[in-house]
């Protein structure tokens, strides 16, 4: 209530100021009316919540944040073959998973399938990924 008083109070003292600083004309017209309407929304913004039929929109997420981590994740797996198939010459499948977790989006795991069987690329590319950050890692070669 005191928000809403002193919301109330400043849009009215506001009003006033400008009224009073404005030149006669076309345009204080125009301007006095705008500050009244403003004046008057304000004041009637307690009774417009009587007759809200719709729940509160902060109830519901504003963003989707599945389809965020999804966009994400793809992208980043993307990212990760550009970089890996550059560095060790070897195409792959990656795959990247991003959660959203405590306000934030974080990295939950890093799949990455190699197209050789060779050992020595696949644990290079497996120290590769855990000296830049990655976590839960995986580094297979594909099956036939």
């Amino acid at each position: 209530m005191k928000t809403y008083l002193l919301t109330a109070a400043g849009v009215i003292f506001l009003s006033v100021i400008v009224s009073l600083v404005i030149p006669e004309g076309k345009l204080n017209k125009s301007i006095v009316f705008v500050m009244r309407m403003a004046c008057i929304l304000v004041l009637i913004q307690p009774i417009s919540g009587v007759f809200k039929l719709k729940s509160d929109p902060l109830d519901e997420p504003l963003f989707d944040y599945v389809y965020i981590c999804k966009v994400y994740s793809e992208n980043q797996s993307e990212q990760l073959e550009k970089i890996l198939s550059v560095t060790f010459k070897e195409e792959c499948d990656c795959k990247v998973d991003i959660i959203y977790k405590e306000g934030n989006f974080r990295l939950n795991s890093v799949e990455v399938e190699v197209n050789t069987r060779n050992e020595k690329i696949i644990e290079d590319i497996y120290a590769y990924l855990d000296g830049r950050g990655y976590i839960n890692i995986t580094v297979y070669a594909k099956s036939s």
